[in-house]
């Protein structure tokens, strides 16, 4: 009779969410034998997301932070990113929306960089979302020049967000200076005479530009140049300008 009971209660606590090890420590009984109990109910899509969401919970207060990394790593589909929010349509103009009266300009798929899966996942793609918002999708990359609040003329948004941060950041700068005996290679930026600054957005992309980047590194060599190396990771999805910069103060 004790079994029956204990059995029914089993399956009552699996019906409310329980999992399997739940059931087995509230009613002081092995893990097989709840296994066996409350086999045969299923839990709904909604109870299984809060039984994830429980363990991901008594992760974090067991593990380390490296711990538990690895724990989600290995977890698959117990990993922290399955239970982000579902964003409506809506929410996810207002995004964009406000980035754009914040910062005056259309945001980019990498300023959104753990966050744009789901503009994909509502309007089929990152510049369908754009549209939806009412504004003009960003131009292909160097396709069109962009001026930075100084004046100057920029190959790129990228170009024109460091540009925009060393005015800001009353830092002088010159733009698009030549490297020294020569005509035909120039810095992207060039900070108060000694430091050249290069911004390598396509650095593993394209072979032909990385060819030209070690002809640059070569002339800098020969010359006694430093150069300073930024890449797309240092503006998105978070601007890290005033780290790199840090060695100007």
């Amino acid at each position: 009779m004790l079994g029956l009971n204990t059995k029914r209660q089993a399956c009552i606590l699996r019906r409310l969410g329980k999992s399997h090890r739940e059931i087995a420590k509230l009613l002081g009984i092995g893990l097989g034998t709840a296994f066996v109990y409350a086999k045969d109910i299923n839990l709904t899509k909604k109870q299984h997301l809060r039984l994830m969401q429980r363990c991901i919970i008594k992760l974090r207060k067991s593990l380390s932070e490296e711990e538990f990394k690895e724990a989600c790593r290995r977890g698959g589909r117990n990993a922290p990113h399955k239970f982000k929010i579902k964003y409506t349509r809506q929410q996810l103009i207002s995004k964009i929306k406000d980035f754009r009266e914040e910062f005056g300009r259309i945001p980019t798929k990498r300023e959104f960089y753990n966050h744009w899966q789901p503009f994909r996942r509502v309007f089929g793609s990152w510049n369908n979302a754009i549209l939806a918002a009412g504004f003009k999708p960003n131009p292909v990359l160097f396709a069109n020049k962009w001026q930075a609040k100084d004046g100057h003329i920029c190959n790129s948004l990228s170009e024109k967000i460091i540009d925009d941060f060393l005015s800001a950041s009353n830092i002088e700068h010159q733009k698009d200076v030549y490297y020294p005996n020569q005509k035909k290679f120039s810095a992207d930026f060039l900070i108060r005479g000694k430091f050249w600054i290069e911004f390598l957005g396509l650095k593993n992309v394209s072979k032909r530009y990385d060819r030209l980047f070690e002809r640059k590194k070569a002339l800098a060599k020969k010359n006694g140049i430093r150069i300073v190396e930024l890449f797309p990771g240092d503006l998105f999805p978070k601007d890290r300008l005033a780290s790199c910069f840090a060695f100007l103060k």
